[in-house]
């Protein structure tokens, strides 16, 4: 059996069940990190570091007297950590060498107005932190300090809302650096990112069924964060976590999306992946195969194995009626083979190359020679590995174990993903209820905010926006990138209608701010002045790049000087306009400004509808 190669995707996402969640990660602007007084900023890539210490983690019981599974696989790793530190932005906090200091009130504040923001309906009233173990050596301290500061929330995306299960605050991990591959057992990390105040969002997955609909949740909560003004900026700032599964599968978390606009993608791959285990559980199961097939019986094949290292030997397990299952696709470009291996090299920290199996065979092994001392029938299979025998023992060990989650379909787990192919990679076993424990060291922090009054009136947030108006996620973050997003927001309440027609002359700022390179931060009063008068045709858009250029040279806009300088007309025929208003207003009936207008046009189809509207200005006919 040989699963095809899935070169595209054209999948029926409501007829495989599809679901997916986001939990969004994104740091928080402070003058502080989270737990200590460091200023939260990172160290230049060139910079050296003033010195390094390392540590080793094994994991801890959680409150209910058991350990959590996805730790127990990280001890299995047996990382030994070096950290890298710098003395301008780490202290003996970030160090695990004194207890954590008071949690920042600003982060504190800003996490609640993010809870407001997302319309959570049930915000705590006293913040209680706890520990999340993490065995990665990503914290010195082994745990990560959580804490939820409100549930029950939801945004509008189309036509449903999206519920937002948890608003988290958490301190951020270090930064892995020199990372060599996944055998390698020593990891270095750079502390200068420790501690800084993070936020987590989490969507219900139920909430979701299309990986297009959830990117543009992910980009309409990144949205948010920015317009909201409590998130950092720049590369790595925000990271994105993806929990997906499948009818007949199971939940499996995509970890570390940087990319958003990768994730349909990811999305795509790991469904692949999911229906390729479920038709080789199927497979497997036809076949007659039982999990007491899979028997930990380690055989001494070093007599078939070339270039033997010292200290090393070759051992392998037999799998009844497995032939053909390490050549199926499970990833685009990824076989069985390579799933299963990856799996066993991050774990025990063997190189792939060490490995082999009978459907490949690597050529420093005589698969003939295998399969004679093994004793194989025709539709049987092995697997060999080389290395210190106590490796070698545990990464077979880890093989039968997969085969027999194999049999299961997909295992719950987490995954790291590769950004160049989209597929994935095991990282560890998800995590459960077992990982988290209170944190001690850390007192509770009673609340006095009035939760209701934290947002002022004028933001408006974005899936708001997106749900009512006929313009799309990605144009509302073009606005918001070119800083038109406060006076957008604000037009359209008001003139609803004049929703395209805005987009298009904030484009046109846009370009004419770029173009002559001016500063847009002048008084946000001033440009929604500016685009009411156009919207409503007060001034023509022909004027446009001149109104801008004269609001960064004076920081002043006025429609009236505008009008009288650029439709000036001479004397004459500024004499004979006096003379048909007079003649107009002497009808019995009161004339309109409108139809007063129309007479002048018809009277005058030389001038221009601003030199008609300077002139009557000038008049005192019409006026702000």
């Amino acid at each position: 059996m040989q699963a095809p190669l899935v070169k595209s995707f054209n999948y029926n996402y409501e007829e495989l069940g599809f679901c997916a969640g986001l939990e969004i990660h994104a740091q928080l602007q402070s003058e502080r990190k989270l737990f200590c007084h460091c200023p939260p900023e990172l160290v230049p890539s060139t910079a050296y570091s003033d010195y390094h210490f390392e540590r080793y983690f094994r994991p801890v019981l959680g409150e209910l007297g058991d350990f959590d599974a996805g730790m127990l696989v990280e001890f299995e790793k047996h990382y030994r950590v070096i950290y890298e530190t710098y003395g301008n932005n780490i202290c003996t906090y970030e160090m695990d060498e004194t207890p954590p200091f008071s949690p920042c009130n600003e982060t504190i504040t800003k996490g609640f107005m993010l809870a407001r923001f997302l319309n959570c309906e049930s915000p705590v009233n006293e913040v209680i932190f706890n520990r999340k173990q993490y065995l990665d050596g990503s914290i010195t301290t082994g745990f990560q300090r959580t804490t939820i500061i409100a549930r029950d929330g939801f945004i509008n995306f189309q036509d449903k809302k999206i519920r937002i299960n948890n608003v988290l605050i958490e301190e951020d991990a270090a930064r892995r650096v020199n990372f060599h591959d996944r055998a390698s057992r020593t990891v270095y990390y750079n502390l200068d990112r420790l501690g800084i105040p993070l936020t987590e969002i989490i969507t219900n997955h139920l909430d979701c069924q299309d990986p297009f609909a959830l990117q543009n949740i992910g980009l309409l909560l990144g949205l948010g964060l920015r317009v909201l003004g409590i998130a950092r900026r720049g590369i790595g700032s925000v990271r994105q976590d993806v929990n997906i599964s499948i009818t007949g599968g199971a939940r499996v978390e995509l970890k570390g999306i940087q990319d958003i606009n990768d994730l349909p993608q990811y999305c795509d791959h790991e469904i692949t992946r999911q229906l390729a285990l479920l038709d080789l559980m199927r497979e497997l199961r036809d076949r007659g195969i039982k999990k007491s097939d899979f028997q930990a019986n380690y055989i001494d094949v070093s007599s078939a194995i070339t270039n033997l290292g010292e200290n090393e030997v070759g051992l392998a397990v037999r799998l009844p009626k497995c032939k053909g299952i390490f050549l199926i696709d499970v990833q685009p470009g990824k076989l069985f083979s390579e799933e299963l291996f990856d799996r066993i090299e991050l774990i025990t920290g063997l190189s792939m190359d060490k490995m082999s199996q009978s459907d490949t065979p690597q050529q420093w092994l005589n698969s003939n020679r295998v399969r004679e001392i093994l004793n194989l029938k025709n539709n049987d299979s092995y697997v060999v590995i080389c290395g210190s025998q106590k490796s070698v023992i545990h990464a077979l060990s880890r093989t039968i174990e997969r085969m027999n989650k194999a049999l299961n379909g997909i295992p719950e787990e987490t995954r790291r993903i590769n950004p160049n192919t989209h597929n994935s990679e095991f990282l560890r076993v998800i995590h459960g209820k077992d990982r988290m424990y209170s944190d001690t060291d850390t007192p509770p922090v009673s609340i006095s905010l009035d939760y209701s009054e934290l947002l002022p009136p004028d933001i408006i947030p974005p899936w708001d926006i997106s749900s009512k108006f006929p313009i799309s996620v990605r144009e509302l973050i073009f606005i918001e990138k070119v800083n038109f997003y406060p006076e957008f927001s604000f037009i359209i309440l008001k003139y609803p209608e004049s929703c395209r027609k805005l987009l298009g002359l904030i484009q046109q700022a846009s370009h004419y701010i770029k173009k002559h390179q001016l500063n847009k931060e002048t008084n946000s009063q001033i440009y929604k002045q500016l685009l009411t008068d156009l919207i409503t045709n007060q001034i023509s858009k022909d004027f446009l790049e001149a109104i801008l250029i004269e609001i960064d040279s004076s920081g002043v806009y006025s429609r009236e000087t505008r009008l009288l300088e650029r439709t000036n007309i001479d004397d004459d025929m500024y004499r004979r306009i006096k003379v048909v208003i007079a003649d107009s207003e002497k009808q019995p009936n009161n004339i309109t400004l409108d139809k007063l207008f129309g007479i002048l046009k018809a009277h005058f189809p030389m001038l221009t509808s601003e030199q008609i509207l300077s002139t009557l200005l000038k008049e005192g006919k019409i006026g702000d």
